[in-house]
């Protein structure tokens, strides 16, 4: 299944094998290879931002383990706040 057209500065969900409902994440960035740049609330505690991947029919974190950078001011309040349902 190809990927869905995103856009910057909207929310999708993060999913894994173990987390079928997905995290919520806000997009950042969209590369050229489809590819996004995107923040996420990490244990309610800290707002980190990583890339992820299409996998066939979810979004995934493009790496396995600890990865990311600190969000800060303006970038950290959005993805704290989260997507207004």
């Amino acid at each position: 299944m190809e990927a869905p057209n995103v856009t910057e500065r909207t929310w999708i969900k993060i999913k894994s094998e173990e987390n079928e409902n997905g995290i919520d994440g806000y997009v950042f960035k969209v590369y050229s290879n489809g590819n996004l740049s995107v923040g996420y609330h990490q244990n309610n505690t800290k707002a980190i931002k990583e890339d992820v991947i299409w996998e066939g029919s979810f979004w995934k974190f493009k790496y396995e383990g600890p990865n990311g950078s600190y969000l800060r001011g303006a970038d950290e309040a959005i993805v704290k706040r989260g997507p207004t349902h």
